[in-house]
């Protein structure tokens, strides 16, 4: 055989090997992947699918004294209550009905299961006048006007409700920009357990500040407990601070008592960019800009004080006082509203307006119903309930944009729904007594929950 021959033989020999080596993994791997392995991953870009609930958690921070416990879901039953890491009491709910439940001041974890999961609602108060925001575990949102100092502090709760551990950062905004706080980052809560951060301790601090709460791993309850010492004319008072779901750039802070105490509006700006904002009274007849109120400078990324209570008490009684402060924004802000109503503290926050109806569980004191940022002319069912569940009110109102509506609750409400019609509506209930006052946000019950849209693929 020639020396050519030879070379051209094994060049084809080389060639097959190649290709071989190459090709032979590739088909392995294709097969592999055909292969049913019965791993289910979800597939990116698919939105998760609604289904109905058969397990939902509503959790209330420590503080305070008894839970009420409610269901909207139409059907009687027992659910859960369990308080720090005791085990869970079955309490029984009934449709319309508010149930009492006794515990200490520790976190409590109300569960329902089956039929009862959907349309949990929870409430927890205390005296003088105090509430505290009892909600389902939420991953991202805002709690604004918040203090580190000596007179006003603020303490951080941090709720695990299931088994797992969790996770959550923390980003702290103040007067000049970013605070730098390591250690509210990566902050853990084991199964079962919660945490209190009091802010005073951690980073103090003169300046209002703003927290954004993000739960990186698991689900948590956060929520904040303010309180205020030390005040000129001895006020001091504490309150639950409730959040905002998010920063947007039309904020509307219902629940503004009668009185001359202090009023101070808080704003932040996350954002990167420079922003403005003006504040406008919301009264029953209109939305206007009150004179004496210049529009607000909303530099980045920080949080800005605004006195108000000047032009409150400007505006008057009766049916030209002031329930709401309407704030509108360049750029995307959070807000909330400190208030001083006979010594003690009261706050609101925005809420989010409600497509469907809302429930509130409320405490001892004279109620007021407070309805606003109505999208459309509409009507909105409006439905009060003793403990027992007999129906003390159920009335009609007739809501319209650029106005607050505000209906009076018998005494001995416990229990309140609206329902809006043809219109999406805010909804708070002032609740004043002797002691003072507080705002109490009425929410959607939860009904439905989130599955990932997952599909049988390769680990």
């Amino acid at each position: 055989m020639s020396s050519s021959r030879t070379a051209r033989v094994k060049r084809a020999r080389l060639d097959v090997t190649t290709v071989a080596a190459v090709v032979i993994p590739l088909l392995a791997l294709l097969a592999a992947l055909l292969v049913d392995t019965g791993t289910t991953r979800a597939r990116e870009g698919a939105p998760p699918e609604e289904t109905p609930l058969t397990r939902a958690s509503v959790v209330c921070p420590a503080g305070g004294s008894d839970v009420l416990v409610t269901s909207t879901s139409g059907v009687s039953g027992q659910v859960d209550v369990r308080a720090g890491g005791s085990d869970p009491e079955a309490v029984d709910v009934a449709p319309g009905a508010t149930t009492t439940v006794p515990v200490d001041q520790r976190a409590v974890v109300v569960t329902g299961e089956g039929a009862l999961a959907p349309g949990l609602v929870a409430g927890r108060f205390s005296a003088p006048l105090a509430s505290f925001d009892c909600r389902p575990p939420v991953f991202d949102q805002w709690f604004t006007g918040v203090g580190a100092g000596a007179k006003h502090r603020s303490i951080l709760q941090l709720v695990n409700p299931d088994e797992g551990r969790a996770v959550v950062d923390v980003t702290v905004l103040g007067a000049d920009g970013v605070v730098d706080a390591p250690q509210l980052l990566g902050v853990t809560v084991e199964g079962g357990a919660s945490r209190s951060l009091p802010l005073a301790e951690i980073l103090p601090r003169r300046d209002e500040l703003a927290l954004h709460v993000t739960v990186v791993r698991g689900r948590i309850a956060a929520s904040v407990r303010d309180t205020v010492r030390g005040l000129g004319g001895g006020r001091t008072g504490d309150d639950g601070l409730a959040s905002q779901a998010a920063p947007a750039t039309s904020n509307l802070v219902l629940g503004i008592p009668s009185g001359s105490g202090p009023r101070t509006l808080v704003l932040a700006n996350p954002t990167t960019s420079q922003g403005r904002a003006t504040v406008s009274l919301v009264t029953r007849d209109a939305v206007f800009e009150p004179r004496g109120l210049d529009a607000v400078d909303l530099p980045p990324q920080s949080v800005v004080v605004v006195p108000v209570a000047e032009v409150l008490r400007a505006a008057g009684t009766g049916d030209g006082q002031a329930v709401g402060l309407q704030v509108d924004s360049t750029v995307a802000t959070t807000a909330s509203l400190s208030m001083f109503v006979k010594g003690d503290l009261a706050t609101a926050v925005p809420v989010a307006p409600l497509a469907g109806a809302g429930t509130a569980v409320l405490p001892d004191g004279g109620k007021g119903l407070l309805l606003g940022d109505a999208d459309a002319p509409g009507v909105v069912t409006v439905v009060a309930r003793k403990a027992d569940g007999t129906v003390l009110q159920d009335k009609r109102v007739e809501v319209a944009p650029g106005r607050a509506d505000t209906v009076a609750l018998p005494d001995g409400t416990r229990l309140v729904t609206v329902t809006p019609a043809r219109t999406s509506v805010a909804a708070v209930v002032l609740v004043v007594s002797d002691g003072g006052a507080t705002v109490v946000r009425l929410r959607a019950p939860v009904t439905t929950g989130l599955v990932p849209d997952v599909r049988v693929g390769p680990p």
